[in-house]
């Protein structure tokens, strides 16, 4: 296997992080990642993530195991790891969509489609809902229908 997929979901070790903290952990993880080549998405409901990592399988595998030992994260689960021949996520060394950010038209969207509870957007269980989250996030970072079409053209991070 030389390129692979990993999904996996957690949960926040405190109950509020802030804005400045993801956003520079974002920043240092897209840094990092573009000197292995990995891509991917990480999506925030709530205090619960949801990240997909794509590249060379052994800097995925040791991403991952960092992952498990960050203080940060609880309760880190394994959805899927996979072989891929395409990546999904080429766009972004790492790209953050914060459900709770969204604007309405987008929230509006994803709450009709997916499991909803007290303003939170909840992260599937099942492995086909995961992957349509994941590309539903995608589509919505690379387009914006709802906005005019002068404003449409920030799509890379």
């Amino acid at each position: 296997m030389e390129n692979c997929r990993l999904i996996y979901k957690s949960r926040a070790s405190t109950d509020v992080v802030s804005n400045e903290t993801i956003s520079h952990l974002v920043e240092q993880s897209a840094q990092a990642n573009k000197a292995r080549e990995i891509t991917g998405l990480l999506l925030l409901a709530g205090n619960k993530y949801l990240q997909v990592l794509e590249g060379p399988y052994h800097d995925v595998n040791r991403l991952y195991g960092n992952i498990i030992r960050d203080a940060r994260h609880c309760d880190v689960e394994l959805i899927t790891f996979e072989p891929m021949e395409s990546r999904y996520f080429e766009q972004w060394n790492m790209r953050l969509v914060d459900l709770y950010e969204l604007s309405k038209y987008p929230r509006e969207l994803l709450s009709a489609k997916y499991q909803y509870r007290e303003g939170v957007i909840l992260i599937p269980e099942r492995i086909h809902e995961v992957y349509a989250l994941l590309l539903d996030a995608k589509a919505l970072c690379l387009t914006t229908p709802w906005q005019k079409k002068s404003s449409s053209r920030k799509t890379a991070e």
